[in-house]
C-alpha cells in the first residue's frame, strides 16, 4: 500500500492511501468529532458533524480519502458553528429524561451538546407519535432515537445479517422554507433526514441473543429488556476481562454494582469496544451464573482425594493458572492427566508445526490482510461466532476479497453475507478428502515440485488408486490402462499418456465427487488456492481419523507458500492446556480419578448459581466448589497466540486449587502466583485494550510452541471414508451455548437442546421447546427442539451438554438416530 502525506491542523503526517480522513485522525488522536461512524464500517454520511476544511473546501473527513498534499482543517469558526446547528436540531423534542435514561452519564449526545457549547434551542418542530418496538433482547424507544444508523450498519458490516434499517415513518414533514434562511445547511439537511425515517426490523428470520446494535447506540434509544431501569451508568463499576466462552478471547467489560442493602456485588451487564471487537451473545448476556459466595467447603477432604488419585480429569473451563498447577501436582503426584480434545489439538498442532518447519502458530493478522480466505471443518456461527463477524466485515470492506467456506452443514446465513462467498456442502464423512482436495491442487498446479508432490501423493495415495491411476507420484504426466472395444466386438486394452489437466476431471470425479465436491466447487478452490489464501481450520480435523496425515498434508502446503493455515481451537482454552499440560490419552479402568472442573470419583467444580434468579443448579453439587470464572483472576490463552487476562467481577469467599496446591509443596498464595512462570510476565502487567487505529495490544502474545519428536506413523496414507447415506444427527453446540455457564443463564434466548431445521421441524408436528427422546438403538439422548433458522438439511444439531449424546456420538461429530419419543415441554 502506498503512502502519502498530509497537514491536518499544521500537523505533517504520513499515511496509507485510501485511508479516509477521519481514520488518519483517529489514529493520530485528532479529535474530529462524528455521531454516526464506527471504525471499520461503511460511512453512512449521517451525522456530518465529521465535516472538515480540505483545501479551502467543505468536506466529510468519514467518506473523504487522504491524497498527496491534502491540507486540513478540523475547527474553523464556520465548521464550529454548523457543528453547533446540528446539535440543536438533535436536541429538537429529544425528550429530558436523562435522570432515568439507562446512557446517562455516558451518553455521546450528552457530551456533544456540552462539548459543541449548545446553550439554546433556536429550532421548533411539532412532535410526531412514535411508538416503542423491541427484538430479541432490544427495546427500541424511538423518541430517543437521533438517526445515527449505528444500529444498522454495525448489523450490517460487522454481524453480517442487515436485520435493522432506516424505515420510511409517518412523522412530522420539516418546513424546508422555514428555516432554509436562518438554518445551516448541512445542519438543516440532518434535520430533515431525522424526520422522514426510524429504524425498523426487517428481517424475516428473528434476531438472537446479539445486541450489539445495543452496544452501539449512542443515545438510550436502545437498550436491553434485561438492563433497563436497573442501574444507572455512572454507578457501575468497570471491571476489563476476557470473554471465556469460546476461543476467540474477546474483551469485555463487567459492568458491577451493589443489588441489595448489603451492598452485596452484582453484575448488571457485560459491555464491549464496540469500534474494534463485537461479541456474541454468550458474550454479552452468559454472565449471571457463578458459585455460592461462601461455599461450603472441606479442604482436606480434597487434599486427600489428590493423594490417591492416579488421574485428573480436566475440564474445558480452566484458565491456564489451574492448567499449570494440575500440570505440576500430576508430576508429584505420579498422576496422569486427561483432556481428549485438548491432547488431539496438542498432537496435530505439533505434527503441523514440524511439517510446516514453523514453532509458531499463525495469528488472526493473517486473516485481516489475507485477500482470499477458505474455511474447512468448523461451524463458525456454532463455534466460533466472532469469526464469522471478522469475515463479513472483510468481504463488505476489503475490495476485492473473496472466501469459500466448506462443512458438511449448509448454513444459508454464510452464502447471504456476499456474493464473494462460496460454499462446498461435502459429505459429513468426506473431511479429509475435502482437504485432500487442497492438496490435489498444489499437486496438478506445480508438478515441477516432485520432492513435494512425492510427500503429497504418497498420502493422499487411495483417492488416485481408486481410480486405478497407475502413477506416483504425478509428475507432468499419468498412463493409465483404458479398455476400449474394436470392430470385431472384442475388449482391447491400451495404456494411455494424459496429461495433469486432461486426468484432472477423471480424479475430481473418482473421489470428490462422492464427497459431494463438484468439479465447479474444485475449480473455485484451486483458482483462489492460486494466491496463498489464509485457510482457517476447524476442530472436525483434530478428531478425524486421518488426523496426523491432514496435519502432514496442510504442514506442507504451508511450508510451500500455499496456504497460511489458522487452526481454530476446540474449545475456549484449548491452546493454553496444549500448551501447558502434559496430557495422556484415557485408558478404561485407570484407577481413582479426579474431576476439575469435569466428570471424575471426586469432583471439583463451579455449582453453578444463577444469581439473576431463583434458579437451583440443575447438576449435583460438586464435591469441591471452585470459583466460576466470574470469580477468579488468572489468565486464557486465545486463537491469536495471547495469553490474555481474567478477572473477578464476584467475590468468592473460599478456596480454590492454590490452596489445594500448598499442602503439595507449591509456594503461590494465589493463583496469579503462578502466572509469570507461564509466560515470563507478571500478571498485573498485563494490557488489556485497543489502540487509536484498532490494533490489539491485549496481554502476552507468546513467540513459539514446544515441539517434540514425531513418532513415525503405522499407515503413510489416508483411510478414505465409507460414505453413510443413513447419517443424520450432528453433535454441536446450540446457538450461544458454549458450557454450564451459558446453559444456566437465564438471559440468553437460545437454550441447550436439539435444534432441526423449519422444514424439518414442520415435520415433526411439534412445538417449539417440546421434548422429544432421539436413538440409535443403543444409547438415547432426550432434549427440547428448537428452529435453527439458517439450517437447510433435515439433520438434528444434538447439543453435547444433552445427557447421552456423548454415547451416541462416542467420540464422532456424525450419528444415525430415529425419534423414540416425543412429549410436551
Amino acid at each position: 500500500m502506498s503512502k502519502v502525506t498530509i497537514t491536518i491542523n499544521g500537523q505533517s503526517i504520513p499515511c496509507n492511501e485510501g485511508d479516509s480522513i477521519l481514520q488518519v485522525a483517529r489514529k493520530e488522536g485528532i479529535e474530529i468529532p462524528a455521531i454516526c461512524y464506527l471504525s471499520g464500517c461503511s460511512p453512512t454520511v449521517a451525522c456530518k458533524l465529521c465535516m472538515v476544511e480540505i483545501d479551502g473546501k467543505r468536506n466529510y473527513s468519514c467518506n473523504a480519502k487522504v491524497k498527496e498534499g491534502m491540507n486540513i482543517l478540523t475547527h474553523t469558526p464556520e465548521i464550529l458553528k454548523e457543528r453547533n446547528a446540528i446539535m440543536q436540531s438533535y436536541d429538537i423534542n429529544h425528550p429530558l429524561q436523562c435522570g432515568v435514561c439507562d446512557k446517562s452519564g455516558e451518553c455521546e449526545l450528552q457530551n456533544y451538546t456540552l462539548k459543541m457549547n449548545v446553550t439554546a434551542q433556536e429550532y421548533h418542530i411539532k412532535e410526531s407519535d412514535k411508538p416503542h418496538k423491541s427484538w430479541a433482547k432490544a427495546v427500541y424507544d424511538p423518541n430517543l432515537c437521533i438517526m445515527c444508523e449505528r444500529c444498522a450498519t454495525t448489523c450490517k458490516d460487522n454481524i453480517g445479517e442487515a436485520k435493522l434499517k432506516a424505515q420510511k415513518a409517518e412523522l412530522e414533514v420539516l418546513d424546508m422554507a422555514l428555516w432554509k434562511e436562518s438554518m445551516p445547511k448541512d445542519a438543516l439537511s440532518v434535520w430533515a433526514r431525522k424526520q422522514k425515517a426510524l429504524i425498523d426490523f426487517v428481517s424475516d428470520t428473528p434476531c438472537f441473543d446479539c445486541g450489539e446494535c445495543i452496544s452501539v447506540c449512542p443515545v438510550g434509544a436502545l437498550s436491553t429488556n434485561d438492563f433497563k431501569y436497573k442501574a444507572n451508568a455512572w454507578e457501575l463499576k468497570k471491571i476489563e476481562s476476557t470473554c471465556t466462552h469460546c476461543p476467540m478471547g474477546c474483551k469485555i467489560t463487567y459492568e458491577v454494582r451493589h443489588n441489595d442493602t448489603l451492598g452485596t456485588p452484582h453484575i448488571y451487564r457485560i459491555k464491549n469496544d464496540f469500534y474494534f471487537n463485537p461479541i456474541c451473545g454468550a458474550g454479552r448476556y452468559g454472565y449471571d451464573v457463578s458459585s455460592s459466595v461462601n461455599p461450603a467447603q472441606n479442604l482436606q477432604a480434597a487434599i486427600e482425594a489428590f493423594k490417591k488419585a492416579s488421574h485428573i480429569n480436566i475440564g474445558n473451563q480452566v484458565t491456564n493458572e489451574e492448567a499449570f498447577v494440575l500440570n505440576h501436582l500430576a508430576k508429584i503426584l505420579n498422576c496422569s492427566l486427561h483432556n481428549e480434545e485438548a491432547l488431539s489439538f496438542k498432537q496435530f498442532i505439533n505434527t503441523f508445526l514440524t511439517y510446516a518447519n514453523k514453532t509458531m502458530l499463525n495469528h488472526l493478522e493473517s486473516f485481516k490482510e489475507a485477500q482470499n480466505v477458505i474455511f474447512i471443518g468448523s461451524a463458525i456461527n456454532y463455534e466460533v461466532p466472532n469469526f464469522r463477524y471478522m469475515l463479513n466485515n472483510k468481504l463488505k470492506m476489503l475490495k476485492n476479497s473473496q472466501a469459500i467456506y466448506m462443512h458438511p452443514l449448509h448454513d444459508t446465513l454464510l452464502p447471504s453475507l456476499s456474493k464473494s462467498l462460496a460454499t462446498i456442502t461435502y459429505r459429513p464423512e468426506a473431511l479429509s478428502v475435502a482437504i485432500a482436495a487442497l492438496a490435489l491442487a498444489y499437486v496438478l498446479s506445480n508438478p515441477a515440485d516432485t520432492q513435494a508432490i512425492q510427500s503429497i501423493t504418497t498420502i493422499i495415495q487411495p483417492i488416485l488408486e481408486s481410480r486405478q491411476i497407475k502413477h506416483t507420484p504425478i509428475t507432468k504426466e499419468i498412463k493409465e490402462t483404458i479398455t476400449t472395444t474394436n470392430e470385431a466386438g472384442e475388449e482391447v486394452q491400451t495404456e494411455v499418456s494424459k496429461s495433469i489437466e486432461e486426468i484432472q476431471e477423471e480424479i475430481v470425479y473418482q473421489a470428490l465427487i462422492d464427497a459431494n465436491i463438484t468439479m465447479e466447487d474444485f475449480q473455485s478452490l484451486s483458482s483462489m488456492l492460486t494466491s496463498k489464501p489464509t485457510l482457517i481450520l476447524g476442530a472436525d480435523a483434530y478428531m478425524d481419523t486421518n488426523t496426523q496425515l491432514l496435519a502432514q498434508l496442510l504442514g506442507i502446503l504451508e511450508d510451500k507458500g500455499f496456504v497460511q493455515v489458522i487452526l481454530v481451537p476446540p474449545f475456549a482454552n484449548a491452546l493454553g492446556l496444549a500448551m501447558i499440560c502434559d496430557l495422556s490419552p484415557k485408558e478404561a479402568n485407570m484407577g481413582f480419578s479426579i474431576g476439575f472442573r469435569e466428570k471424575g470419583d471426586f469432583i471439583c467444580d463451579s455449582d453453578f448459581i444463577n444469581t439473576d434468579s431463583n434458579l437451583q443448579p440443575t447438576a449435583p453439587a460438586p464435591d469441591f466448589i471452585l470459583p466460576a470464572l466470574n470469580q477468579l483472576e488468572g489468565t486464557y490463552t486465545s486463537i491469536d497466540c495471547r495469553i490474555l487476562p481474567i478477572k473477578a467481577a464476584l467475590p468468592f469467599n473460599g478456596y480454590d486449587l492454590s490452596d489445594i496446591a500448598k499442602a503439595f509443596g507449591m509456594k503461590g498464595e494465589y493463583l496469579i502466583d503462578y502466572t509469570s512462570l507461564i509466560c515470563g510476565c507478571e500478571f498485573d502487567d498485563f494490557d488489556n485494550r485497543f489502540l487509536n487505529d484498532g490494533t490489539d495490544v491485549r496481554g502476552y502474545r507468546f513467540k513459539s510452541l514446544a515441539l517434540t519428536p514425531l513418532i513415525p506413523l503405522d499407515s503413510l496414507s489416508l483411510t478414505l471414508p465409507t460414505y453413510t447415506d443413513s447419517l443424520n444427527a450432528c453433535m454441536l453446540n446450540s446457538p450461544s451455548q458454549f458450557n454450564a455457564y451459558t446453559a444456566g443463564s437465564i438471559h440468553l434466548q437460545n437454550k441447550v437442546g436439539i435444534y432441526v431445521s423449519r422444514d424439518l421441524f414442520k415435520e415433526l408436528n411439534i412445538k417449539e421447546g417440546e421434548y422429544i427422546t432421539l436413538t440409535d438403538s443403543m444409547h438415547s439422548v432426550r432434549g427440547a427442539v428448537f428452529i435453527d433458522h439458517y439450517l437447510a438439511q433435515s439433520y438434528f444439531l444434538i447439543s453435547p451438554m444433552l445427557s447421552g449424546a456423548q454415547h451416541i456420538f462416542a467420540s464422532k461429530p456424525w450419528a444415525n438416530v430415529a425419534i423414540s419419543h416425543k412429549e410436551e415441554a
